[in-house]
């Protein structure tokens, strides 16, 4: 926000003179050190359980340590880095009560929100809307749907070799009954994903549109999320979170929001969505 170089804490960026994001990047990194420990502990327990399903009495004690070693030195570099990172952000000096932190304040008050020219001619747009499955929309439901695939291929196998040897369902134990379980959980991951892609071509083909002032930006490692407000055809406010997939918006830029007329809490931004709206007077422009 005062324009100084940022500071980077792993993959959060942060500014040591105006303080941008610098709250947010302390928690993301406590939050780190809380959860290195739990994800060792599940994942021990996790390789425990399953060779101890395999055959335990079987199993070479140094081969299961041999294969406990790369998650062990993994999550322990993660840990000594990511307590490197806080503690390089805790000794940061207070912030300036110069110009730069006056400027600061001035944009967290109610500086002019500013609009990327990307969204402009979008904001001019009415239903009914011309949609498309964006770049990043086609890469992650291929992987999505190839994940499920092999996932629901592997247990298809293996429950049809466990039925084949009494040609019923009898001969189920509890592996098999859970990996009956796991395989209606993957169905309905999907059908939940289908219904999340329904509802966005549903806001952004034919709901209103409306330009929301970004008041808070999260840093994470894959997305960001944005906190955001507007107003709607009623004058009624509303502030909402969503996740900036581009990782390009900042706090007091405007961003596109679709929302339902008559129920305005159905709303999503443009820059958490799979699809992306195009123009009819510029059919080559692409609006992520």
């Amino acid at each position: 926000m005062c324009h100084a170089p940022v500071t980077r804490a792993g993959k959060l960026r942060y500014c040591p003179q105006c303080g941008w994001q610098k709250k947010q990047a302390e928690t993301q990194l406590r939050l780190n050190l809380k959860m290195v420990p739990i994800a060792f502990a599940v994942m021990t327990l996790v390789l425990l359980f399953l060779f101890y399903r395999s055959g335990a009495r079987t199993q070479n004690a140094g081969l299961i340590a041999f294969f406990l070693s790369f998650p062990l030195i993994a999550l322990i570099v993660s840990y000594v880095v990511t307590r490197r990172n806080l503690k390089v952000l805790l000794t940061q000096p207070p912030l300036v009560t110069g110009a730069r932190a006056v400027n600061g304040d001035s944009i967290r008050g109610g500086r002019a929100a500013t609009l990327n020219p990307q969204y402009e001619a979008l904001l001019k747009t009415s239903p009914p809307r011309e949609l498309r499955i964006s770049r990043r929309g086609k890469i992650n439901l291929s992987l999505t749907l190839f994940v499920l695939l092999v996932f629901a291929g592997i247990i298809s196998v293996q429950l049809y070799r466990a039925w084949t040897v009494a040609h019923s369902f009898a001969g189920f134990q509890i592996r098999e009954w859970g990996m009956a379980g796991f395989a209606v959980l993957l169905l309905l991951m999907l059908v939940s994903q289908w219904r999340v892609l329904d509802r966005e071509r549903d806001l952004l083909g034919n709901g209103e549109v409306v330009g929301a002032k970004i008041v808070e930006k999260f840093g994470s490692r894959n997305a960001s999320a944005i906190k955001y407000e507007f107003e709607d055809l009623a004058g009624e406010k509303h502030v909402k979170t969503g996740t900036d997939y581009t990782q390009k918006l900042e706090e007091a830029m405007l961003v596109p929001v679709f929302y339902d007329r008559e129920n305005p809490n159905r709303q999503v931004p443009i820059c958490g969505t799979f699809h992306e709206v195009v123009l009819r007077d510029e059919p080559t422009q692409r609006l992520l």
